[in-house]
């Protein structure tokens, strides 16, 4: 044990005045960490608040909900013989003032409402009992309106708002609701209706096409087996257009959206930790060949392989314990200080804490990266023998024999290590797939890396001397150092495989969070213009009053009777989007193109010139709701007339390009019909509000409904998070840049002899940093057209294990990356022999042949 410790303190000594060359590893190795060290501490808090507050997130412990109609006498009965039951509305009208118009979402409670919490509200009467205290006094019932909307209308407390053409009283400022994180993303400015005030509300038709009603029941239970009382309610309903939900998975849109984020920064942590590794690797790889002399010293006088082995394994512990150590510290601190804006975000109150286990397990992850990296030098270490000290080309770390290597016992610890990567992973994800999907793509990537590059090397070899002089020297280098070429390709590929992978990933979420066409979303919408009436809006188009964009959709209302034969009372709907279309007359329209914001999810869509047998396209949770496919006929009535139409394809549309419509016919199946049209209005930026007025006295039969600033308000909660991605995919770019300064390492003392030898033999200075800049430059290419195929394969699978997101490929974006990581890697890699080229040549030989 003495010796054991003798090795290691020499080995510790002879570090101690060099930590300058370690500082790269230990800062790849901390951001590694850093990164799945708060992911793992904001995670735990989200999931812990979940599990310990579910029912006051839900506003009880179940919700039941249809669109179609609301729970008859019985079905209340079956639900509050379960527990205590509240009832609320949801719907989107229209609110008017002697100023102004808005759009409201508005919810009407019943009197048990809420069960759990408050309603956030600057009426202490309504807080816990809104249902009294916006009943009605002096014949007008009360509302709460979002404070948006009394700025918007002129409107303050005590004043009169019409609200479906019904006025009610303003009795405070709701600025949320008890169950707000299950509501998702609602169009509209919020205001809370008691019931009874509800029924009293003369015009409830949604001013816009498509939105409808939901009547929701929540239910706190009586008894603590949720699940259980739920299959049994379920079941006792007996009908399938209810959707029932709990707390667990009914937070809404903004927790998959963070679900997704943390999800994209484990990859990005994983792909650190990874960069973190291979940093290990070409430090440790060129640190070990430059201490050849030293080892054989050692060597020769009598140590055996396992001091050897103890001298440099310290070094690493001590390099990993300070970088992990570090992003430890970092990360806990991050995650700290994120947890009261995460729970903000995502509506769910978030403790500042620190999950012991998850920190413990991240730092272990990161130790093991980087011994994992470390091994295969070490054992090159331990393969110098006394006799290299009489070679005449100076010393180096032996190759590795692999066939010997992977029948040995030496490989033990590096399986190991892997194996105890993957499991500790694994209880940091929680998710088998993704390590393995990850752990398997980068040893893939690593190994198609070295074919590559030794295939690439082959081929160099045959080919003739070229003439020019510096791409000569280049090819000579390359070819003549296989082993540091090789080493570079690898590192370079790495590490752009994984700057690919987040690059791709990350646009994939930003388009997830914001929408492809956000930037289109409409500021104004209104319905039912007849032609006359559109012509004169276009008119107005132009920077006189501020309108950039006019649009128009046709639009005519119809009733679906029949679906592939049955008619549509012997149908049962699952879903809003089910029991919407059943409903009776619903808006429709027809299209040639496929809208920006919409995305086919199945079949293909029609040509613009389509002339054939009338086709429908539907939103993409018909299939499920009512068990539709294609080819499937559907039986329209229409203006008493009846129509028959094929599904030709599924498709979702993103809620950030505006309206959208369940049923859309292709060309020429609605041309024998009137139709009315439905235009969208886009205002310059800034110029919004003039927009607003001209329109409201240039038109006044037409109601223009605002849906921009809505769009703008929950755009705002995404785009944080959507800056977060970029934020976080520039530290993963950052990241990379450092392990392609620490992959030059790589062959430094054997580039620097040559270029000195080169300036000997009388090459100029400009021909030798050419040179180099041409073989940097190769050897980038040769990852690049490795690493890139690579990266989209990664990033695809990924996307389909992890994220269960559309996928997509920037092809601009991954050109920018890559083309400047070769760019930076050539220049890095030519700048490493300035020295060398600023110092008498009689010097630096003397320098070399000290070592």
């Amino acid at each position: 044990m003495r010796a054991f410790f003798a090795a290691a303190r020499v080995g510790l000594k002879e570090m101690a005045g060099d930590w300058a060359r370690f500082s790269l590893l230990i800062i790849c190795l901390a951001v590694g960490t850093a990164l799945i060290a708060g992911v793992s501490s904001v995670s735990s808090a989200i999931t812990r608040a979940v599990d310990q507050n579910a029912a006051l997130l839900m506003g009880g412990d179940l919700e039941f909900t249809r669109s179609d109609r609301p729970a008859n006498a019985s079905e209340i009965a079956i639900l509050e013989q379960a527990g205590t039951l509240a009832s609320t509305v949801e719907t989107n009208l229209s609110a008017e003032s002697a100023t102004g118009e808005a759009f409201v979402d508005l919810v009407a409670a019943g009197p048990n409402y809420p069960l759990l919490g408050g309603v956030y509200t600057d009426n202490a009467d309504a807080q816990t009992a809104p249902f009294t205290a916006l009943e009605e006094r002096d014949g007008m019932f009360g509302a709460l309106v979002d404070p948006v909307m009394l700025d918007q209308l002129g409107l303050k407390t005590g004043d009169t708002i019409m609200i479906g053409g019904t006025d009610f009283e303003v009795r405070g400022v709701l600025t949320g609701f008890p169950d707000g994180p299950v509501r998702g993303f609602r169009l509209g400015l919020a205001t809370l209706l008691s019931t009874d005030g509800f029924a009293h509300v003369s015009d409830r038709t949604s001013p816009l096409p498509g939105l409808g009603t939901n009547f929701r029941y929540k239910l706190l239970l009586a008894s603590s087996d949720t699940e259980g009382e739920r299959a049994r309610l379920v079941g006792e309903l007996g009908d399938s257009g209810w959707e029932v939900r709990s707390a667990l998975d009914g937070l809404g849109p903004m927790l998959r959206y963070y679900e997704l984020f943390t999800g994209f920064l484990l990859v990005v942590g994983l792909g650190s930790l990874l960069i973190g590794g291979v940093s290990v690797w070409s430090v440790m790889s060129a640190y070990i060949a430059e201490r050849a002399g030293v080892i054989a010293v050692l060597r020769s006088l009598g140590a055996a392989r396992w001091r050897v082995l103890v001298h440099f394994l310290v070094q690493v512990l001590a390099l990993g314990l300070i970088g992990v150590g570090l992003g430890v510290v970092i990360g806990v601190t991050i995650g700290l200080f994120v947890l009261p804006a995460v729970g903000t975000a995502i509506g769910i109150p978030l403790a500042r804490d620190i999950d012991v286990l998850a920190i413990l397990v991240a730092g272990a992850v990161g130790l093991l990266t980087a011994f994992a990296f470390s091994y295969l030098p070490l054992v090159q270490a331990q393969m110098v023998s006394p006799a290299s000290l009489f070679r005449s080309k100076g010393l180096g770390a032996p190759r590795i024999q692999w066939g010997r290597f992977l029948r040995s016992a030496e490989l033990l610890p590096l399986a190991v290590a892997i194996l105890l990567f993957f499991w500790l992973a694994v209880v940091l994800t929680g998710d088998w797939l993704l390590v393995l999907a990850f752990v398997g793509s980068a040893i893939g990537a690593a190994l198609l890396l070295q074919l590559g590059s030794r295939l690439a090397l082959s081929g160099l070899s045959r080919l003739p001397s070229p003439r020019w002089r510096p791409l000569r020297q280049s090819l000579r280098a390359i070819i003549g150092s296989a082993g540091n070429s090789s080493a570079v390709v690898t590192a370079v590929g790495l590490a752009m495989v994984i700057l690919v992978v987040v690059q791709v990933l990350a646009i994939n979420l930003r388009n997830e969070f914001l929408g492809a066409s956000v930037f289109d979303a409409p500021t104004l919408v209104a319905s039912d213009l007849f032609p006359d009436e559109m012509e004169a809006l276009q008119a107005d188009v132009g920077p006189e009053h501020g309108i950039a964009l006019v649009t128009s959709t046709p639009m005519l209302r119809g009733a679906v009777t029949a679906i592939a034969g049955t008619p549509v009372d012997s149908l049962s709907a699952n879903g809003p989007e089910a029991s919407f279309l059943l409903s009776g007359e619903i808006p429709m329209t027809s299209r040639a193109v496929l809208p920006p914001a919409s995305r086919l999810v199945e079949g293909t869509w029609w040509p613009e010139d389509y002339s054939g047998e009338p086709l429908v396209s539907l939103h993409q949770n018909l299939r499920q709701g009512l068990g539709v496919k294609l080819g499937d006929e559907i039986t329209f009535e229409i203006f008493g007339e009846t129509i028959t139409a094929k599904v030709g394809n599924f498709r979702d549309y993103a809620w950030q390009g505006g309206i959208d419509f369940l049923v859309t016919f292709s060309p020429g199946a609605l041309d024998a019909y009137p139709t009315t049209l439905l235009a969208a209005v886009t205002a310059e930026p800034g110029r919004e509000e003039d927009v607003e007025r001209f329109l409201a006295g240039e038109f006044l039969d037409i109601k223009f409904i605002e849906i921009g600033a809505t769009l703008t308000r929950i755009t705002e909660a995404l785009s944080q998070l959507s800056f977060a991605v970029s934020s976080v995919g520039g530290i993963a770019v950052l990241n990379g840049l450092l392990i392609l300064i620490g992959s030059l390492a790589a062959g430094r003392r054997q580039r620097e002899s040559d270029a000195v030898l080169y300036k000997v033999l009388g090459s100029r200075r400009g021909e030798i940093l050419v040179a180099a800049l041409l073989q940097f430059l190769l050897l980038s290419l040769f990852a690049a057209l490795i690493a890139i195929p690579a990266g989209i394969f990664t990033a695809w699978l990924l996307t389909q294990v992890l994220l269960n997101v559309a996928f997509t490929v920037d092809a601009s974006t991954i050109g920018i990356v890559v083309v400047g990581l070769i760019g930076v890697t050539a220049i890095l890699g030519a700048t490493t022999l300035l020295r060398v080229l600023s110092i008498r040549p009689a010097l630096l030989l003397r320098e070399m042949s000290s070592v």
